[in-house]
């Protein structure tokens, strides 16, 4: 599972770095980043981009299984591909896609009868 919240991850991060006894200032200036930008993702006001992301990872010694991500595959490709475009919807495609799914499951509940 991956958790994409952007409040849930600002928290990891912060609390990892208090964990490692870092301020604000000095893990962004580890980072290369400016406090009040790292400031903004602690506080869940935005996403880390990609490559800040692997950085907060490195410096704070985390995982990407600390957010809640499992690097190990199942033995279904097509769930693994789905489960991973799932996680990269937005709000509105979820929704449709939700509710297409639970469409497709009546039908075929009522087709087994």
């Amino acid at each position: 599972m991956i958790y994409d919240d952007k409040k849930f991850i600002g928290e990891v991060i912060k609390k990892a770095r208090k964990s490692a006894k870092f301020t604000q200032a000095e893990l962004a200036e580890k980072i290369d980043m400016s406090e009040k930008n790292l400031g903004n993702i602690e506080n869940g006001k935005q996403f880390p981009q990609i490559n800040n992301f692997f950085r907060i990872l490195e410096v704070l010694n985390l995982s990407v299984e600390d957010f809640g991500v499992n690097s190990s595959k199942s033995k279904n490709e097509v769930r693994d591909a789905l489960i991973q475009n799932i996680y990269l919807l937005n709000d509105t495609e979820l929704d449709i896609y939700s509710n297409l799914i639970k469409y497709i499951s009546k039908l075929t509940y009522k087709k087994s009868y």
